[in-house]
């Protein structure tokens, strides 16, 4: 039987839903992870107390890794100078290539002061408290007072952190947009509200009340939202302060390299309704807010060691689609020739960075296998020999893992888990996961 084959880049939810869907439609996939556990934000982006979701999710994704059709290799990078490149899976014969390798890099906002020690961007944090190697060997030095820039399910999360972590006196989350725009969930934030100076937040609702009202916005909304997150919060167990910040831009870092950072400068922003939506505004007015560390959950970008053309912090997604899903290009473009590139797709965070967790990014990568599929379904290209295929691949370095090998590790971890009397255990380097399967 003349199989079809392609290669699915990136074993996060995208990718695997990804890798399921051209399954059941008996196409024979090669699932590529950088890392060895696959899993991608499910696994290293959750908060690591929500062990029932995850343990779930591994569950989901092993399940999906257990069909015949698809085989993976964790464990391989692939990218201009890395284990693998594009051009080279082109030239082993794959039919296709679907791009599902998520928002691997930091997006830099490009203001002065944002080297300073002690400025991070949030995915260093979560990736840190989540054990993805190599962040799971940074330390990251924090301070008493704490900027978060970004009010998002993320900004919660690092504030939770902080919170259990202790140490912070103040943390200070500072938002773009007014009340009306907050983009945290009332469950996510339930676990910080406990801190959050009442008072504090009083006042600062006072300021922005007028220019609400203004704009057609019920102050009383973001009041109830808060009211029914503190009424399911948890136990006050620090004395850390929270505080929340409205109409407020970063546009500089204080400090120097000796002492690190000292404060972060701030432009008053206000709202105009435009188009039917909120558009930001900066004023002449700036504020500079004392801190010792700024954490930016300002989202993530696209990485273009991959080998894709990026247009600023998304690859270049063509407009003009050969294979749209529900009016949604999957396709890619030469920014310079406009021309779309052909047989290769993208999908979940490699789309559209930062936008949606696990079960948007699901229902996009299966949309993407689907543009993918009547790609090579009208293309009828010839299929490769699948066993010289592995060969290539289990040759392009040491240590590839595979699906067996991912389930004797999830297995170690549970015994050590288990023996310790924890509720989760997870191998914090590569070295420590490669060497309990005796590959090192």
């Amino acid at each position: 039987m003349n199989q079809k084959t392609v290669a699915v880049v990136g074993a996060g939810p995208a990718g695997l839903f990804a890798a399921r869907a051209l399954a059941e439609k008996d196409i024979k996939v090669a699932l590529f992870n950088r890392d060895i556990r696959p899993g991608g934000l499910a696994e290293y982006g959750i908060y690591p107390e929500k062990h029932t979701l995850k343990i779930g999710l591994r569950r989901q994704f092993l399940n999906i890794l257990e069909q015949e059709n698809i085989s993976y290799f964790g464990n391989v990078e692939i990218g201009e100078n890395k284990d693998l490149s594009l051009s080279q899976l082109q030239a082993m014969g794959f039919q296709g290539i679907l791009v599902t390798a998520g928002a691997q890099k930091i997006k830099e906002l490009d203001l002065e002061g944002e080297t300073l020690p002690r400025v991070y961007h949030a995915w260093e944090i979560v990736s840190r408290y989540n054990n993805l190697p190599p962040y799971s060997q940074i330390e990251y030095p924090l301070g008493k007072k704490v900027v978060i820039v970004g009010v998002g399910n993320v900004m919660a999360d690092v504030a939770r952190f902080l919170l259990q972590k202790g140490g912070v006196e103040e943390i200070l989350a500072i938002a773009r947009r007014g009340p009306a725009e907050i983009k945290f969930h009332e469950t996510e934030f339930a676990h910080i509200a406990q801190n959050l100076d009442r008072s504090d937040f009083d006042a600062e609702m006072e300021r922005v009340t007028p220019l609400m009202l203004k704009l057609g916005q019920d102050p009383n909304e973001t009041w109830a939202f808060i009211e029914k997150a503190c009424e399911n919060c948890e136990e006050r167990t620090s004395s850390t302060n929270l505080k929340l910040r409205f109409l407020k831009s970063p546009i500089r870092f204080i400090g120097d390299e000796k002492t690190g950072l000292q404060g972060v400068e701030c432009v008053e922003n206000t709202l105009i309704e435009e188009n039917h939506s909120m558009k930001t505004v900066p004023t002449s007015l700036h504020t500079i807010f004392e801190a010792d560390t700024a954490i930016l959950a300002v989202g993530s970008s696209v990485d273009g060691e991959i080998g894709l053309p990026v247009l600023k912090d998304q690859f270049a997604i063509s407009p003009y689609p050969d294979y749209p899903q529900d009016g949604i290009s999957y396709e890619l473009m030469y920014p310079d020739t406009q021309k779309n590139i052909p047989g290769i797709f993208v999908a979940g965070w490699s789309r559209l960075a930062s936008y949606g967790l696990v079960g948007i990014s699901g229902k996009d990568g299966s949309r993407g296998a689907q543009a993918l599929y009547e790609y090579i379904d009208e293309k009828k290209k010839n299929s490769p020999d699948w066993k010289e295929l592995e060969f290539q691949i289990l040759n392009s370095k040491n240590a590839v893992i595979n699906k067996k090998m991912m389930k004797q590790l999830f297995s170690i971890e549970a015994e050590i888990a288990t023996k310790n009397h924890l509720a989760e255990y997870k191998f914090a380097t590569n070295q420590e996961m490669l060497t309990a399967l005796g590959l090192v």
